[in-house]
């Protein structure tokens, strides 16, 4: 599926983002390899915290792992019924899985609860996008533009330094 270019453009820098606050915060990030034994290693101290469901459901969909990241979001939401974060994983594994309406309800849900969440109306725009809802889709996709750049790059213009190169300026590549 094609989305469009501001929204692709965002892709690495959110993932970025959410890599240095997990370093922040855990110590380590999706990228460590034993990533998975640490998250493991924290649920086996607290199996119902969940923060640490969630993180475990992020290690196990980048593994591959969809079912057992799926388990783990869901339990996450019956302990914390209001973690956006796990709405939005919820809603990126079920659109994944082909299964739009439910994914779609969950990154609404998701953005109901965070608003200000930057990965939270990324997904959301995924959601609509994948449902075909393309003004919906290009709102969040708008939203999250503006939360993780600002309003100096509003819309699908480009950083500074990028425009600079397309131009032929100084320091442009030949």
């Amino acid at each position: 599926m094609r989305i469009p270019r501001t929204a692709a453009a965002m892709r690495l820098p959110l993932w970025q983002r959410g890599q240095a606050r997990m370093r922040e915060r855990y110590g380590f990030d999706l990228n460590t390899p034993d990533a998975r034994a640490r998250v493991e290693q924290m649920l086996a101290e607290k199996a119902d915290d969940p923060d640490a469901l969630l993180l475990h459901a992020s290690v196990l969909a980048i593994q591959g792992d969809n079912e057992g990241a799926e388990r783990d979001a869901r339990r996450a939401l019956e302990l914390k019924p209001d973690l956006a974060r796990a709405h939005t994983t919820l809603a990126t594994l079920l659109v994944q899985r082909g299964e739009r309406d439910e994914g779609l309800k969950e990154a609404r849900r998701a953005a109901e609860l965070d608003a200000a969440d930057p990965t939270v109306q990324y997904n959301l725009g995924l959601a609509e996008w994948t449902a075909g809802t393309r003004g919906a889709a290009t709102q969040a996709f708008d939203a999250a533009w503006k939360q993780l750049y600002g309003e100096v790059h509003q819309g699908a213009k480009p950083p500074w330094w990028r425009r600079i190169f397309r131009r032929g300026s100084v320091g442009s590549r030949p």
